[in-house]
């Protein structure tokens, strides 16, 4: 950013809410419980990621001192997702009102993929008052255990350019109602049945498939070791990836996979979990 001419204080805002428990309300509590789930999933030390954690949101807090804050989130679920708990938490922040602008992504590449010369061009948009308290509308509706209020939002008009297509690939991790999996699961299988036998490979296929929710590799360690556990499992533990029997035949729609316990958002996903998301339909629906 600097070589780009973008100098100014920098805070990274990492708490990757596209994953795990968000429900919530309290901010302490949440914080405790992300935590928690953070260090538990992606091999990080508890205290480290509690301390981490609470920093960034307090930063938020200060943000009041800045005569402008640029908000760099780029287009897939990862990021606009953590702009959603962004703008939830400084909705209600007056001080700030006119201070806060998006950097417009531009739908496809990330922002380190641009020439210093495309980022020193890009112009910050001030954000509106209906913008921020959309985002807000969307948080609620994202840490919510149902999960249709969030199902029709993708569906209307939103005043942020990639809010809708995030929202949308967000549900389409709920499990589905043709085979139970959840579309990041089948992209995943369906690169280790293509040769996808270790992480460098596997992530390249996977954001091949999909330009919406670019996963990072903790991310997807995290899938392949949860679909590698119990004797149900769908991949073969070891250091090369493949598929087990059970993973194929559920791959070619010849059984169905049960979802272990896990959250997507608010909602809770597990064995007896209602919640589906009907590619026939293109929408959630409850069992």
């Amino acid at each position: 950013m600097p070589a780009a001419g973008r100098a100014g204080e920098y805070l990274a805002f990492a708490d990757p809410v596209c994953q795990g428990p968000v429900g919530e309300s309290d901010l302490m509590t949440y914080l405790a419980r992300r935590a928690r789930f953070v260090a538990a999933h992606y091999g990080a030390a508890l205290a480290d990621v509690r301390l981490r954690l609470g920093a960034e949101y307090a930063a938020l807090n200060g943000l009041s001192r800045f005569h402008r804050v640029f908000l760099w989130f780029e287009h897939d679920l990862w990021d606009q997702s953590a702009l959603l708990r962004v703008l939830s938490l400084l909705a209600d922040r007056r001080a700030l009102e006119g201070r806060l602008f998006l950097m417009p992504a531009d739908g496809v590449r990330s922002f380190p993929e641009l020439a210093d010369a495309e980022l020193a061009a890009l112009a910050p948009e001030p954000l509106a008052r209906l913008q921020i308290e959309t985002c807000a509308e969307a948080w609620a509706a994202f840490a919510a255990e149902d999960p249709r209020a969030l199902d029709a939002l993708w569906r209307r008009s939103l005043p942020l350019p990639h809010l809708a297509s995030a929202l949308r690939r967000h549900l389409q991790d709920l499990p589905w109602t043709t085979d139970g999996l959840s579309l990041t699961e089948r992209l995943v299988l369906r690169a280790v049945a293509g040769g996808a036998d270790c992480l460098p490979a596997a992530m390249a296929a996977v954001h091949a498939a999909d330009a919406v929710f670019a996963l990072t590799d903790l991310i997807l360690r995290d899938h392949v070791a949860r679909l590698a556990e119990g004797a149900q499992r769908l991949i073969e533990p070891g250091e090369r990836w493949r598929l087990s029997a059970r993973g194929l035949a559920v791959l070619n729609g010849e059984a169905r996979h049960v979802p272990g316990p896990r959250f997507q958002g608010g909602v809770t996903v597990g064995p007896q979990s209602p919640w589906r998301w009907d590619p026939r339909f293109g929408g959630v629906v409850e069992r």
